[in-house]
């Protein structure tokens, strides 16, 4: 096992032993627990500060604490990314079999994400009678892949880590979301982050092919160190990206520039109730 050291700042944070199903079992209940703890928490913050939150309707208000979610994780997995791709002198030397210590407690945290993300998902699509295949598979496909790399001792990190720097994206889709259903779709500030989040569409798309070539120079590396059906989870979930999911989410976020709607809730408007624009958020309002 490759277990490669990290800086003397670093090694009080992460210098654990990941050889340890505890440690690493631990560390991905950590991640579940931690994520749970952001949704509730913008869940409360959310109903006590927000007007427009106050206003949503209920499956609309687990949408928006799932988006903060998933932004909060956005910059962890941001931060790993790039240190990964553009930093860390061990990963970049040996893309097949590099491990790090900082790279293992960001694969567990992460499966622990992608089980409470799973679980979000699954739940409200029964509560709510609604179902997003896109959504749906590429979670699935995010945490079985992850749970298989906190299982395998062998697996190099780093294209764990470049898979994480896909997640680029989640914090622009959290702010255009909120800021859309605020009523703030005409303002600068939407726009902007509208024009930044399609960039970072483009970047995962970019950065898929990056990834393709990793695989292709260390083919033999990645048959050695991966199980044959986690290889082949990979390789058909990065497909998946490369081919559908992405083209698919950076094609409707450009149409969401030219067109601002939010066509996840389209037709979720209470019954009995009309839309009031105060102080730039759209409120709704019960009729008399």
């Amino acid at each position: 096992m490759n277990l490669e050291r990290d800086s003397t700042a670093s090694k009080s944070i992460f210098d654990m032993d990941y050889a340890s199903w505890k440690i690493r079992l631990t560390l991905v209940v950590a991640g579940f627990l931690f994520y749970l703890g952001v949704f509730v928490v913008c869940h409360q913050l959310s109903s006590c500060l927000n007007a427009t939150y106050r206003s949503l309707v209920p499956k609309e208000k687990v949408f928006w604490n799932l988006a903060a979610t998933r932004a909060v994780f956005g910059v962890q997995s941001s931060i790993a990314g790039l240190w990964a791709l553009l930093v860390d002198p061990v990963l970049s030397a040996d893309k097949g079999y590099s491990q790090q210590n900082w790279c293992w407690f960001n694969i567990a945290t992460a499966t622990g994400f992608f089980f409470f993300e799973n679980a979000a998902v699954h739940v409200s699509n029964l509560v709510f009678w609604t179902f997003d295949m896109f959504l749906v598979v590429h979670h699935l496909f995010a945490f079985l892949g992850f749970l298989g790399l906190v299982i395998s001792l062998r697996a190099g990190h780093y294209l764990a880590m470049t898979t994480l720097l896909l997640e680029m994206s989640t914090p622009f889709t959290c702010i255009s979301w909120m800021l859309l259903k605020a009523g703030w779709s005409d303002s600068l500030f939407w726009k902007v982050n509208q024009w930044l989040m399609i960039h970072m569409f483009h970047g995962r798309m970019f950065l898929t092919y990056h990834m393709w070539w990793v695989c292709f120079q260390h083919w033999d590396d990645l048959l050695n160190s991966l199980a044959l059906p986690h290889l082949a989870l990979f390789l058909v979930g990065l497909a998946l990206l490369t081919l559908i999911i992405n083209p698919y989410w950076t094609h409707k976020k450009t149409q969401q520039l030219l067109n601002p709607v939010d066509w996840n809730f389209a037709h979720s408007v209470p019954k009995n109730s009309q839309s009031v624009k105060v102080n730039g958020q759209t409120l709704q309002r019960k009729k008399q």
